[in-house]
């Protein structure tokens, strides 16, 4: 009897490490059956040209990326974006190759290892795997071209605003860098998410403004003006000039009382006492022909007459041999008749006065070597150095900024910028000539105008006054 209990306990325990085999069996069978699902799918972590495919059938795999890499490559052209598609570059996946790869991968992860990772729930290791791709070099090259052609520009040079008297600002040119560009591209090509590129474009600036453009700004202001519009400048810092009829013989009127007082200057051989100082200021500041005509009889050693031959001599002397003064102002007898290369002209004629004369070319250079004089050199100081002083010299130039006529150039500047002018008019002839000293550059500045019988205040002060404003709008820019 006693030993039968232990023969059933035996039977017992067989039993029930038969029942565990089974049902760690069936459970192995389980897990297998669920591997053998998940390996129908690519494993977590698996990418495929850098696109993420984990959990998808290699078919699946596939259409993913061939979708992304299909999308065009974004090339933006400064503010411009042109689409790239990959066909146009006859970009092409070769997937018997990158499949291949792709299975081979995904081999390796299977097997027992795999099912091991599987069944204690270890994520099998990160399978990247490439894409094999080719694409042609020339097309791509050949398309850069083509976006060049289309949207690279030349630089524009400034252009006349004739409603603002400005020079609007020029347009910077682009060139793209095409092979710069390349390989950029190529790897936007290969890349399945960073498909934008900015295109390495060379910006080459605008040509500066210049005189010349402004004499075009000019021309077109003063197209419906019926006579002759001379004009001349001279920037003061760089020698740039811009002449439009400078040329042109035009009566002397007041204009040539400059030359008048810096030859009286030359001729004194010490300060102006108060009298003296009295007659140049009247003749510079209100045009007394009278007290001009006294400063020619002090430079003629009591004789006008010899003072005027004496201006035209020196004004020779400097080069300017348009100007002359015949007779003194408002002389009685009839002036003898001198002959220059701009009254010789038969192109242009403004029937300019026989007893003065000169060209704005003449006046503008006569400022421009008093300016120079002020400040201790140019042409009068090399050719009077014992007769003329800087201090004479800005002593005329303090002298003609008070001339203040409310008019003409005075009205196109603005009016705390310091000017140093004369003017002038008789009937078909109004003119101004003066040295603005602005803020970013001084300048010469004559403008001459006739119209044959008469010229009306109300068509030559506003258009002076314009051509001032389109001139000092170029040395000192708005904004």
């Amino acid at each position: 009897m006693g030993l039968a209990i232990p023969h059933r306990r035996e039977r017992g325990n067989r039993f029930w490490w038969f029942l565990i085999a089974l049902v760690g069996t069936g459970l192995l069978i389980w897990q297998w059956q669920g591997y053998r699902q998940a390996r129908a799918y690519l494993a977590p972590g698996t990418t495929l040209g850098g696109i993420s495919v984990s959990g998808l059938s290699p078919d699946e795999a596939v259409e993913r990326v061939t979708t992304a890499y299909s999308a065009p490559v974004l090339l933006h052209y400064e503010e411009t974006t042109i689409p790239l598609y990959p066909e146009e570059v006859a970009f092409r996946i070769n997937w018997e190759t990158t499949r291949a790869a792709l299975e081979e991968a995904h081999a390796r992860a299977g097997g027992v290892r795999g099912f091991l990772a599987h069944l204690f729930r270890r994520p099998p290791p990160a399978a990247h795997v490439p894409i094999e791709a080719t694409y042609s070099e020339e097309a791509l090259r050949d398309f850069l071209s083509l976006v060049a052609q289309q949207y690279d520009r030349d630089p524009e040079p400034p252009r006349p605003v004739v409603a603002e008297l400005k020079l609007a600002p020029g347009e910077p040119g682009t060139r793209l860098k095409v092979e710069a560009a390349l390989p950029l591209v190529t790897q936007a090509l290969y890349s399945p998410d960073e498909r934008e590129v900015t295109l390495p474009v060379e910006v080459t600036p605008p040509p500066p403004a210049s005189l010349e453009m402004v004499g075009e700004l000019i021309q077109a202001r003063a197209a419906d003006f019926p006579g002759v519009v001379s004009v001349f400048v001279k920037d003061l810092q760089t020698g740039e000039e811009l002449a439009l009829n400078a040329e042109v013989a035009y009566a002397g009127m007041s204009i040539v009382k400059v030359a008048i007082v810096e030859e009286f200057f030359r001729y004194l051989d010490r300060a102006p006492n108060v009298e003296e100082t009295k007659l140049l200021t009247e003749t510079l500041t209100l045009s007394g022909n009278f007290t001009a005509n006294l400063l020619l009889r002090e430079i003629g050693e009591g004789d006008a007459y010899r003072g005027a031959e004496r201006v035209t001599e020196s004004m020779h002397r400097l080069g300017l041999v348009n100007t002359f003064i015949a007779v003194p102002y408002e002389a009685e007898m009839v002036p003898p008749t001198i002959v220059t290369p701009a009254n010789s002209r038969t192109d242009i004629n403004t029937q300019p006065d026989p007893a003065m004369q000169t060209t704005p070319l003449d006046m503008g250079m006569l400022l421009e070597m008093i300016y120079q004089c002020s400040r201790g050199g140019g042409t009068l100081l090399a050719l009077y150095p014992n007769e003329l002083t800087p201090e004479e010299c800005g002593m005329q130039l303090e002298i003609m900024k008070q001339n203040k006529i409310n008019s003409l150039i005075e009205v196109g500047i603005p009016p705390d910028t310091p000017l140093a002018h004369k003017h002038g008019w008789i009937g078909d002839t109004h003119a101004d000539a003066g040295i603005v000293f602005s803020p970013q550059g001084d300048f010469v500045l004559v403008i001459y105008l006739y119209n044959p019988g008469w010229l009306e205040w109300e068509q030559s002060a506003p258009l002076i006054s314009d051509i001032a404003t389109a001139v000092y709008n170029y040395f000192n820019p708005p904004g």
